[in-house]
C-alpha cells in the first residue's frame, strides 16, 4: 500500500512540476495556432479580392471578358471595313508609312486600276510624273507636322487619260497618340 501511495505521490509531484509547463506550452501552442488561422483567413480574403477582380461582370473569368472584347473589336472592324468598302467615294487604308493596305471599288473606278495595282506602294506609280514630287513632299510635311493630308493632284489611267483628284488622308493613332496608319479618300474632279 505504501508503494501505491508513493507512486501516486510521485505522479502528483511530476504533474505538479509539468503543469506550469503544460499551461505555458499549451498557451504558446494555442497562440501559434491562432496566428496561423488568422494568417490563413487573411490570405483567403486576399485571394477572394483577387478573384473578384478577375470576375468583373459577376462570374465570368478574365479570359471570358477578353474574349468578349476581342469579339467586339473584330465585329467593329468588320463593320468599319464594310462601310468603307461600300462608300461611293474612293477610300483606302494604309499603314503609317503610307503603304496601301486596302482600297474600295470606287477608288479602283476613279483611278482605272485594280486593287492589287493600288496596294502597297504601287499607287504612287500612277501619279502624274510632274506632280509626284509635290505629292510626296506634301505627304512628308503632313506626317512630320502631325497634319492630315489634303491635296489635289493627277492620276494617270491605264489608257493614258488624266484624272484630276482630290485626296484626303486622316491620321489614325493608337491610344498613346502614335501614328499607326491613315484612312484616306479620293474623289474625282471633273
Amino acid at each position: 500500500m505504501e508503494t501505491v501511495k508513493y507512486v501516486l505521490k510521485t505522479l502528483q509531484d511530476w504533474l505538479g512540476l509539468l503543469t506550469p509547463f503544460g499551461i505555458t506550452f499549451g498557451a504558446l501552442w494555442k497562440f501559434w495556432l491562432k496566428k496561423r488561422y488568422e494568417e490563413g483567413r487573411e490570405l483567403y480574403s486576399k485571394i477572394q479580392k483577387i478573384a473578384e477582380e478577375f470576375r468583373p461582370n459577376g462570374g465570368s473569368t478574365l479570359r471570358d471578358a477578353i474574349n468578349r472584347i476581342e469579339q467586339m473589336v473584330t465585329v467593329n472592324e468588320q463593320k468599319t471595313l464594310a462601310i468603307i468598302k461600300s462608300l461611293p467615294l474612293g477610300t483606302w487604308i494604309s499603314d503609317s508609312k503610307g503603304k496601301c493596305i486596302d482600297v474600295n471599288k470606287s477608288l479602283c473606278k476613279i483611278t482605272g486600276r485594280t486593287e492589287s495595282e493600288l496596294k502597297g506602294d504601287n499607287w504612287s506609280n500612277w501619279i502624274h510624273p510632274d506632280m509626284k514630287e509635290d505629292v510626296f513632299d506634301e505627304w512628308s510635311r503632313c506626317v512630320q507636322n502631325d497634319l492630315n493630308f489634303d491635296m489635289e493632284y493627277i492620276f494617270v489611267k491605264p489608257d493614258g487619260k488624266l484624272q484630276k483628284v482630290h485626296g484626303f488622308a486622316y491620321q489614325l493613332k493608337d491610344k498613346d497618340g502614335k501614328l499607326i496608319g491613315f484612312l484616306g479618300t479620293l474623289s474625282a474632279i471633273d
